[in-house]
């Protein structure tokens, strides 16, 4: 059973908000892949902001290549709860002010320890901001049957 194109977004970007973490993998220099775990927070749809040293793997290898994959499941150790999301997209750092202010905002909104606590502001200015854009979607939720899929090309 597919849903039309609009509550397939919709129930994602609204299950991408509930959730924290994304696994992100990239590609290295030498096309070796890798993955991290990144706390992230939502632009209010599905793009995705986090926080992480430039000088961590992945950030320097999404400035090798923009071109990376995301994950995000909820946490149910079901089989017929099992729900989650795949993406492919772009990754980038984020540079412009605007950009800048607006994930700042969508961060502390989300973990809002990090706005409030001395040490996390700190630490956060030697930590650049990254956006991850999906151009495309595999939306999994065995909670409407086992199996249940449906793709969306974003772009």
């Amino acid at each position: 059973m597919q849903m039309p194109d609009f509550d397939v977004i919709q129930e994602v970007s609204v299950f991408l908000a509930a959730c924290r973490t994304a696994s992100l993998a990239t590609v290295g220099e030498q096309g070796e892949p890798h993955a991290a775990n990144v706390q992230y927070a939502t632009d209010g749809g599905m793009n995705l902001v986090w926080v992480s040293s430039p000088q961590s793997e992945h950030s320097v290898d999404i400035e090798q290549s923009t071109h990376v994959a995301v994950t995000v499941y909820g946490h149910d150790d079901r089989p017929q709860g099992i729900h989650g999301v795949q993406m492919r997209g772009r990754a980038e750092r984020i540079t412009d002010n605007a950009s800048l202010n607006a994930a700042w905002e969508a961060y502390t909104a989300k973990f809002p320890f990090v706005a409030v606590d001395p040490q996390f502001k700190v630490m956060l200015e030697k930590q650049a901001f990254w956006r991850f854009t999906p151009g495309w979607i595999r939306w999994i939720d065995n909670r409407k049957g086992f199996g249940w899929k449906v793709e969306r090309e974003l772009v």
